[in-house]
């Protein structure tokens, strides 16, 4: 099924619900969710639209939000700051207190000012800004608001659980950093020579380079460099195709180096990088199919299946649904959809035992931690990825009070 008829069906299905539940009197609860659905990057915002969609819709069939249902409003930014402004502009314009948007993280920015700028000159008419995982650590850090709240950990919280992992695997002892030439990638690069050299003061770091992003079709020079720097590990912030031909690259090169990834799992990457990811990729993520028994709560093996019969992909961005039910929680707890301020207040500092581990809100930067895992690309597991006979299988858990940063946030809060 295509994304546009499913989203057609769920609206059909809603509705149907919404009058058996005595809905059609009560006015949806609204959220603009303002991504990327064409372009080069269009297929990420396939999937995390799906992921929304399955969210607003186990809230709904749980009774909605006081009385009412939500509903999801779509809004195309092309992958460009200015059209996700002037989205901001139609979420206002439909009076929609609610967005919701990640990824890009110069979108992010783009769109956090904006979203500041519009609650101070319009005070009746001020929105909240969801982000469910934008990576850059300076969306609620120095660029930290009252207005946005992020559900998933940053970049830099990442790297201090790979630290962690690096700290307790002595087989790691030669780091090359490969990395895409944009600001994410430089983060990468950076944050690890900090935060995993003081883990592990012993690790050298034998190669630190950038390349162009989204360009080289041939990445065997690059191979060869890692290979004469006697490299045992590769960290890389790549995703998409640079990742896959890179991984497939060290492949038929026959190196034996690993690849801790930060997108590795990203819905199309297993596939792209085909059998060279086995026992040689791994990723950091907020969960995974194969998570170890004793950390399931019952929910998630339902959330697993039922995410793949709707949509014939595995749960990868958890923090959408971990996003949506706590945004219910303080609806309920305000009792009025509509007054956002309220809504941010009651954010802060709460603590909601998720499917997917404990999730705290700091309410000093509105920046969410949780529990990270170190997975590596696997055979024999129960779920395999993307039909590929590999999967992810844990090889570390890294609670979030580990990658719990400190606070960089200077927060100017309403009257």
């Amino acid at each position: 099924m295509t994304f546009r008829r499913f989203a057609r069906s769920a609206t059909v299905a809603a509705l149907a619900s919404a009058a058996v539940l005595g809905w059609a009197q009560q006015p949806p609860i609204r959220v603009a969710h303002i991504d990327t659905f064409s372009g080069p990057t269009a297929s990420t915002g396939a999937t995390v639209a799906k992921t929304l969609l399955y969210a607003v819709q186990r809230i709904n069939e749980r009774g909605g939000v006081l009385g009412r249902k939500f509903e999801v409003v779509q809004m195309d930014n092309a992958g460009d700051s200015n059209k996700a402004v002037a989205s901001l502009t139609s979420t206002v314009d439909q009076n929609i207190r609610l967005l919701v948007q990640a990824g890009n993280s110069g979108i992010a920015g783009a769109l956090l000012t904006a979203v500041d700028k519009h609650n101070q000159r319009n005070p009746d008419k001020r929105v909240l800004y969801l982000n469910y995982g934008s990576a850059l650590p300076e969306l609620t850090e120095a660029k930290c608001s009252f207005w946005m709240f992020r559900f998933e950990a940053h970049q830099r919280m990442k790297m201090r659980a790979i630290a962690d992992y690096v700290a307790k695997t002595p087989s790691i002892q030669k780091i090359y950093l490969l990395n895409q030439d944009y600001s994410f990638g430089h983060e990468v690069s950076k944050d690890a020579r900090e935060i995993i050299g003081k883990a592990r003061a012993d690790v050298q770091f034998v190669g630190d380079e950038f390349h162009p992003f989204g360009k080289i079709k041939d990445f065997s020079p690059y191979v060869l460099k890692i290979k004469q720097a006697g490299a045992d590990t590769v960290l890389t912030g790549n995703w998409g195709n640079d990742l896959a031909l890179l991984v497939r690259a060290s492949k038929e090169a026959g190196l034996k180096t690993k690849y801790i990834t930060y997108y590795g799992g990203l819905y199309g990457v297993p596939t792209a990088i085909g059998p060279a990811g086995e026992d040689t990729v791994l990723q950091i993520a907020s969960w995974h199919p194969n998570v170890p028994v004793e950390d399931k709560q019952p929910e998630l093996e339902k959330l697993q299946k039922d995410f793949k019969a709707n949509f014939g992909e595995d749960l990868y961005y958890t923090s959408i649904l971990v996003q949506m039910d706590m945004l219910a929680k303080a609806i309920e707890k305000v009792g009025n959809a509509d007054d956002v301020a309220a809504i941010a207040r009651a954010l802060e500092g709460m603590e909601y035992d998720s499917p997917f581990g404990k999730i705290k809100m700091r309410k000093d930067d509105h920046q969410a931690t949780h529990p990270l895992y170190i997975n590596q690309l696997v055979k024999g597991v129960k779920y395999d990825a993307e039909g590929l006979g590999l999967g992810w299988k844990t090889v570390a858990k890294v609670d979030g009070s580990v990658t719990e940063p400190p606070l960089a946030c200077k927060m100017k809060r309403p009257d």
